[in-house]
């Protein structure tokens, strides 16, 4: 290290350098240095806060632009810079990898950082957006209580995310899409909020609220950015109980509704640990930056840590959606998919040593009678390589290039036993809304 000082420093800043060496030594403060790119030299001193104020009384100072301008270029190539260590947060870096102070935390996301107020100051940054949602119950005009759920008001003119079962009937989903909801939010205020949009299969609907005064807003973040391990919070009215938090980490990024046994729903979900309850529904999964991540929408009834929820990424293709057409437009081809690996293609193989010669696809293992893709001349057995001129391995893959595609000719590559390649040409249906 001393080595590399002494040919990083010329002669005549050496006395300070000894210093600041001097000071990192009697405080047990911590000394690294980097070389960047540009060929300057950054030397980096972490000091206890406990001894900050103590430097004053030095017979000499450090000059002031070693503290509190850490980008501030001194003696030519070579860079000092100075931070002083928080008392029990983890020190935040920003965009450009610049080490910030951590004393304003509460203004500040946490970038990956778990220190003691991380989990608190995101629940306070989305805490006001989040509403408690009441629809009214009732069976031929007598009244049986009510629906309770939670939502997230995601723009200023009044929008408020939910999920669908928390607001409408599905049993008469389309005469309750505009009925009327009791919206509560967290300063106390109360509306009366009409469902706009609301679609079955994903379990998502926007109720919109009018209000004179501004509301509070919560920021969606990207749920593809997310990975096992992640710490996220759950916010929401569970039995009832306003502005509850929980805390936990992501299980699963990619949970298939075929898992859960939610069979013919081609969905994933966001498998967390977070405490989910009964009025939960419809309320927002955060990161620790306090942005929306996802919906919770359901738990495992008989296992603890079991919640599920709609990654944001989806939420916010049905929510285009909706702005544009007023629904969900979902093509439909007729085929039941299957997504192949490398172990699920050598047992394949191992059963009948004529399949296709792939080793990632999409297998389709039936094709129904009279669909589209009947039509086109799918095939059972088919491994589908390439759809509308893209390679495809996954069935997701498969429906987001569809997209809203309605009426849209599209080529498909398939793989057949005997080597055999074949494009065939399918024109989606819209899917019955009821499927």
């Amino acid at each position: 290290m001393m080595n590399f000082l002494r040919r990083a420093v010329s002669s005549s800043k050496r006395s300070e350098l000894i210093r600041i060496i001097s000071v990192a030594t009697a405080t047990s403060g911590i000394l690294y240095a980097s070389t960047n790119p540009d060929a300057r030299t950054r030397v980096s001193l972490a000091i206890p806060e406990s001894v900050r104020e103590s430097l004053s009384l030095l017979p000499w100072q450090i000059s002031p632009g070693l503290i509190h301008r850490p980008e501030q270029s001194l003696f030519g190539n070579f860079v000092f810079s100075s931070r002083v260590s928080p008392k029990s947060e983890a020190p935040i870096n920003d965009e450009k990898g610049v080490s910030v102070e951590a004393s304003d935390s509460s203004s500040k996301p946490s970038n990956g950082y778990l220190g003691r107020d991380t989990i608190a100051n995101a629940a306070a940054r989305i805490g006001p957006a989040v509403v408690n949602l009441s629809v009214p119950q009732g069976f031929h005009g007598i009244s049986m209580g009510k629906s309770i759920g939670s939502g997230t008001i995601i723009d200023a003119d009044g929008t408020i995310l939910t999920c669908a079962h928390v607001v409408v009937d599905f049993q008469n989903i389309r005469h309750s899409s505009k009925g009327r909801v009791d919206v509560t939010l967290q300063d106390g205020r109360t509306f009366e909020g009409v469902v706009v949009n609301a679609d079955l299969q994903s379990d998502i609907a926007l109720v919109k609220i009018k209000s004179k005064t501004p509301l509070p807003t919560a920021k969606l973040g990207f749920s593809s950015k997310l990975r096992p391990g992640d710490w996220v919070i759950a916010v929401g009215c569970p039995l009832s109980l306003q502005n509850t938090v929980t805390a936990g980490i992501v299980s699963c990024v990619d949970r298939k509704s075929s898992d859960l046994g939610l069979g013919g729903k081609h969905r994933e979900y966001l498998q967390t640990d977070c405490s989910i309850n009964a009025g939960n529904s419809g309320g927002p999964l955060v990161n620790l930056d306090g942005e929306v991540i996802g919906v919770n929408i359901m738990k495992v009834l008989a296992a603890d840590g079991l919640g599920f929820s709609v990654p944001i990424d989806s939420v916010s293709k049905i929510i285009e959606h909706f702005k544009k057409s007023g629904r969900v437009i979902r093509p439909w081809i007729g085929l039941k998919m299957v997504e192949l690996n490398n172990l699920i293609v050598a047992q394949l193989k191992e059963r009948d040593p004529m399949f296709p010669d792939v080793e990632r696809g999409v297998l389709v293992p039936t094709v129904i009678p009279g669909s589209p893709a009947d039509r086109a001349g799918f095939k059972p057995g088919d491994v589908v390589v390439r759809f509308d001129g893209k390679p495809v391995e996954t069935i997701k893959e498969v429906i987001e290039i569809m997209d809203d595609r309605v009426g849209k000719r599209m080529q498909v590559v398939v793989e057949r036993s005997n080597k055999e390649r074949v494009t065939l040409e399918v024109i989606p249906e819209e899917a019955n809304p009821d499927m």
